[in-house]
Protein backbone atom coordinates (compact mmCIF):
# COMPACT_ATOMS: atom_id res chain seq x y z
CA UNK A 1 0.00 0.00 0.00
CA UNK A 2 2.84 2.45 0.63
CA UNK A 3 3.95 1.90 -2.91
CA UNK A 4 0.83 2.30 -4.19
CA UNK A 5 0.48 5.54 -2.57
CA UNK A 6 3.73 6.89 -4.02
CA UNK A 7 2.50 6.08 -7.48
CA UNK A 8 -0.64 7.90 -6.88
CA UNK A 9 1.50 10.87 -5.95
CA UNK A 10 3.70 10.62 -8.85
CA UNK A 11 1.07 10.11 -10.78
CA UNK A 12 -0.55 13.19 -10.15
CA UNK A 13 2.92 14.61 -10.78
CA UNK A 14 4.02 13.59 -14.41
CA UNK A 15 -0.02 13.59 -15.62
CA UNK A 16 -1.56 16.30 -14.44
CA UNK A 17 1.17 18.94 -13.93
CA UNK A 18 3.81 16.97 -15.64
CA UNK A 19 2.72 17.87 -19.40
CA UNK A 20 3.99 21.91 -18.16
CA UNK A 21 7.08 19.97 -19.41
CA UNK A 22 6.34 18.20 -22.02
CA UNK A 23 5.13 18.92 -25.39
CA UNK A 24 1.98 19.65 -24.84
CA UNK A 25 -0.79 17.91 -25.11
CA UNK A 26 1.57 14.70 -24.79
CA UNK A 27 3.15 13.57 -21.40
CA UNK A 28 6.03 12.91 -23.48
CA UNK A 29 8.50 15.30 -24.00
CA UNK A 30 10.46 16.20 -26.90
CA UNK A 31 13.59 18.23 -27.93
CA UNK A 32 12.51 21.46 -28.50
CA UNK A 33 14.09 24.30 -26.45
CA UNK A 34 12.58 27.65 -25.55
CA UNK A 35 15.15 30.34 -27.81
CA UNK A 36 17.68 32.13 -25.81
CA UNK A 37 16.55 35.37 -24.16
CA UNK A 38 12.74 34.25 -25.04
CA UNK A 39 10.26 33.29 -22.73
CA UNK A 40 7.33 30.97 -23.16
CA UNK A 41 4.24 31.24 -20.55
CA UNK A 42 1.79 27.73 -20.41
CA UNK A 43 -1.75 27.22 -19.19
CA UNK A 44 -2.83 23.86 -18.85
CA UNK A 45 -5.98 22.23 -18.19
CA UNK A 46 -6.59 18.72 -16.94
CA UNK A 47 -9.68 16.94 -17.10
CA UNK A 48 -10.16 13.11 -15.35
CA UNK A 49 -12.34 10.54 -15.19
CA UNK A 50 -10.71 7.91 -13.07
CA UNK A 51 -14.21 5.21 -12.77
CA UNK A 52 -16.35 6.71 -15.35
CA UNK A 53 -17.25 9.69 -13.78
CA UNK A 54 -15.37 13.23 -14.08
CA UNK A 55 -13.53 13.57 -10.36
CA UNK A 56 -10.89 16.16 -11.17
CA UNK A 57 -10.46 19.46 -12.98
CA UNK A 58 -6.82 20.44 -12.77
CA UNK A 59 -4.53 23.18 -14.09
CA UNK A 60 -1.10 24.35 -14.34
CA UNK A 61 1.05 27.81 -14.85
CA UNK A 62 4.57 27.38 -16.75
CA UNK A 63 7.00 29.78 -17.38
CA UNK A 64 9.41 28.79 -19.73
CA UNK A 65 12.91 30.62 -20.27
CA UNK A 66 15.42 29.99 -23.01
CA UNK A 67 19.04 30.27 -20.67
CA UNK A 68 21.43 30.14 -23.85
CA UNK A 69 20.82 27.62 -27.34
CA UNK A 70 19.81 24.37 -26.13
CA UNK A 71 19.26 24.69 -22.71
CA UNK A 72 15.59 26.13 -21.01
CA UNK A 73 14.65 26.25 -17.52
CA UNK A 74 11.31 25.77 -16.28
CA UNK A 75 9.08 26.74 -13.32
CA UNK A 76 5.41 25.72 -12.98
CA UNK A 77 2.59 26.28 -10.50
CA UNK A 78 -0.10 23.34 -10.20
CA UNK A 79 -3.75 23.96 -9.16
CA UNK A 80 -6.73 22.11 -8.57
CA UNK A 81 -10.63 23.62 -9.39
CA UNK A 82 -12.02 20.72 -7.74
CA UNK A 83 -10.72 17.55 -6.87
CA UNK A 84 -12.05 14.66 -4.78
CA UNK A 85 -10.54 14.25 -1.74
CA UNK A 86 -12.01 11.11 0.38
CA UNK A 87 -15.40 12.40 0.87
CA UNK A 88 -15.33 15.73 -0.10
CA UNK A 89 -14.21 17.95 -3.26
CA UNK A 90 -11.23 20.34 -2.71
CA UNK A 91 -9.98 23.17 -4.71
CA UNK A 92 -6.10 24.80 -4.22
CA UNK A 93 -2.56 24.87 -4.96
CA UNK A 94 -0.47 21.89 -5.56
CA UNK A 95 3.35 21.82 -5.71
CA UNK A 96 5.50 23.84 -7.54
CA UNK A 97 8.06 22.37 -9.42
CA UNK A 98 11.25 23.71 -11.39
CA UNK A 99 13.46 22.04 -14.15
CA UNK A 100 16.14 22.25 -16.22
CA UNK A 101 16.03 20.85 -19.77
CA UNK A 102 19.22 20.76 -21.91
CA UNK A 103 19.36 18.85 -25.57
CA UNK A 104 22.94 17.71 -25.90
CA UNK A 105 22.77 16.95 -29.74
CA UNK A 106 21.04 18.01 -32.49
CA UNK A 107 19.53 21.64 -33.44
CA UNK A 108 15.85 19.87 -33.45
CA UNK A 109 16.02 20.51 -37.24
CA UNK A 110 17.72 17.96 -38.40
CA UNK A 111 16.90 14.20 -37.80
CA UNK A 112 18.38 13.29 -34.77
CA UNK A 113 18.06 14.70 -31.12
CA UNK A 114 19.21 13.97 -27.82
CA UNK A 115 18.72 15.50 -24.63
CA UNK A 116 18.48 14.98 -20.99
CA UNK A 117 16.26 16.64 -18.25
CA UNK A 118 16.13 17.52 -14.26
CA UNK A 119 12.69 17.77 -12.41
CA UNK A 120 12.11 18.33 -9.03
CA UNK A 121 8.62 18.26 -7.27
CA UNK A 122 8.88 20.96 -4.28
CA UNK A 123 6.45 20.98 -1.41
CA UNK A 124 4.84 24.17 -1.87
CA UNK A 125 0.69 22.77 -1.93
CA UNK A 126 -1.96 22.92 0.52
CA UNK A 127 -1.37 19.59 2.78
CA UNK A 128 -4.44 19.66 4.85
CA UNK A 129 -6.67 19.67 1.58
CA UNK A 130 -4.73 16.64 -0.04
CA UNK A 131 -2.81 18.55 -2.94
CA UNK A 132 0.40 18.18 -1.61
CA UNK A 133 2.51 15.36 0.23
CA UNK A 134 4.12 17.89 2.91
CA UNK A 135 7.67 18.56 3.02
CA UNK A 136 8.77 15.76 0.41
CA UNK A 137 10.56 16.66 -2.33
CA UNK A 138 10.43 14.47 -5.18
CA UNK A 139 13.18 14.35 -8.20
CA UNK A 140 13.20 13.12 -11.58
CA UNK A 141 15.83 12.48 -14.51
CA UNK A 142 14.36 12.12 -18.12
CA UNK A 143 16.56 11.46 -21.04
CA UNK A 144 14.50 12.04 -24.12
CA UNK A 145 15.10 11.90 -27.85
CA UNK A 146 13.53 12.38 -31.39
CA UNK A 147 14.01 10.94 -34.88
CA UNK A 148 12.68 11.87 -38.28
CA UNK A 149 12.56 14.88 -40.79
CA UNK A 150 9.69 15.87 -42.50
CA UNK A 151 6.24 15.52 -42.10
CA UNK A 152 6.88 12.45 -39.57
CA UNK A 153 8.27 12.49 -36.18
CA UNK A 154 9.24 9.50 -33.63
CA UNK A 155 9.98 11.25 -29.85
CA UNK A 156 10.60 8.76 -26.92
CA UNK A 157 11.44 9.28 -23.42
CA UNK A 158 13.17 7.09 -20.63
CA UNK A 159 13.76 8.18 -16.76
CA UNK A 160 13.25 7.48 -12.76
CA UNK A 161 11.16 9.27 -10.64
CA UNK A 162 13.56 9.15 -7.07
CA UNK A 163 10.44 8.26 -4.53
CA UNK A 164 11.36 8.56 -1.04
CA UNK A 165 10.76 5.53 1.58
CA UNK A 166 9.26 3.76 -1.25
CA UNK A 167 10.53 1.95 -4.68
CA UNK A 168 11.48 3.90 -7.46
CA UNK A 169 9.01 4.40 -11.00
CA UNK A 170 10.03 4.20 -14.23
CA UNK A 171 9.09 6.38 -16.77
CA UNK A 172 8.68 5.95 -20.72
CA UNK A 173 6.87 6.91 -22.73
CA UNK A 174 6.83 6.95 -26.62
CA UNK A 175 5.30 8.75 -28.98
CA UNK A 176 4.58 10.13 -33.47
CA UNK A 177 3.75 13.20 -34.94
CA UNK A 178 2.67 13.93 -37.81
CA UNK A 179 2.60 17.68 -39.29
CA UNK A 180 0.41 18.03 -41.65
CA UNK A 181 1.39 21.59 -42.40
CA UNK A 182 3.21 24.10 -40.93
CA UNK A 183 0.53 25.23 -38.93
CA UNK A 184 -0.98 22.16 -37.75
CA UNK A 185 -0.06 18.62 -36.14
CA UNK A 186 -1.08 15.62 -34.94
CA UNK A 187 0.34 13.59 -32.39
CA UNK A 188 -0.45 10.04 -30.71
CA UNK A 189 1.80 8.74 -27.55
CA UNK A 190 1.58 5.58 -24.91
CA UNK A 191 2.88 6.79 -21.60
CA UNK A 192 3.73 5.41 -18.22
CA UNK A 193 5.04 5.01 -14.99
CA UNK A 194 5.99 2.28 -13.48
CA UNK A 195 6.44 0.16 -10.45
CA UNK A 196 8.87 -2.88 -10.82
CA UNK A 197 7.63 -4.33 -7.27
CA UNK A 198 3.90 -4.26 -8.48
CA UNK A 199 1.80 -6.50 -11.36
CA UNK A 200 1.53 -4.62 -14.96
CA UNK A 201 -2.25 -3.70 -14.50
CA UNK A 202 -1.30 -1.56 -11.27
CA UNK A 203 1.14 0.35 -13.06
CA UNK A 204 -0.75 3.57 -14.55
CA UNK A 205 -0.47 3.34 -18.84
CA UNK A 206 -2.52 5.95 -20.89
CA UNK A 207 -2.70 5.89 -24.41
CA UNK A 208 -3.31 9.78 -26.27
CA UNK A 209 -3.99 11.13 -29.23
CA UNK A 210 -4.39 15.31 -29.88
CA UNK A 211 -3.57 17.99 -32.09
CA UNK A 212 -1.58 21.50 -31.80
CA UNK A 213 -2.68 24.43 -34.01
CA UNK A 214 -0.37 27.45 -34.12
CA UNK A 215 -2.58 30.71 -34.85
CA UNK A 216 -0.02 32.89 -35.00
CA UNK A 217 3.89 33.31 -34.32
CA UNK A 218 3.20 34.00 -30.75
CA UNK A 219 0.52 31.60 -29.75
CA UNK A 220 0.06 28.04 -29.89
CA UNK A 221 -3.22 26.33 -28.79
CA UNK A 222 -2.91 22.16 -28.00
CA UNK A 223 -5.83 19.45 -27.02
CA UNK A 224 -5.64 16.13 -26.46
CA UNK A 225 -7.71 12.77 -25.39
CA UNK A 226 -6.15 9.87 -23.45
CA UNK A 227 -7.66 6.54 -22.37
CA UNK A 228 -6.52 4.43 -19.28
CA UNK A 229 -4.99 0.84 -20.91
CA UNK A 230 -4.31 -0.58 -17.31
CA UNK A 231 -6.72 -1.16 -14.03
CA UNK A 232 -4.44 1.30 -12.45
CA UNK A 233 -5.10 4.25 -15.21
CA UNK A 234 -7.99 7.13 -15.60
CA UNK A 235 -10.22 6.00 -17.57
CA UNK A 236 -10.45 9.01 -19.68
CA UNK A 237 -8.47 12.15 -20.03
CA UNK A 238 -8.90 15.51 -21.72
CA UNK A 239 -6.19 18.34 -21.69
CA UNK A 240 -6.28 21.64 -23.22
CA UNK A 241 -3.59 24.34 -23.10
CA UNK A 242 -2.39 28.26 -24.26
CA UNK A 243 1.34 28.67 -24.94
CA UNK A 244 2.27 32.38 -25.38
CA UNK A 245 5.93 33.22 -26.78
CA UNK A 246 7.82 36.49 -26.59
Amino acid sequence: MRNLKWLILASLFFIVAGPAFAYHPLSTDDPGTTDQRHFELEWGNDFIWPDGRMDEASGYLALKAGLAPGLEFDTALGFAYSMNSGHENVSGFGDAEVALKWRFLGDNEGPYNLGIEVVTLLPSGETAKGLSEGDTIIPAALLFGSAGKGPFRALWNTGVIFVPDANDLLLYGLALEYKATDDFALVGEIFSETDIELAGNDNPLEARVGALYSAADWLTLSAGFGVGLTDASHDYHFTFATLIGW
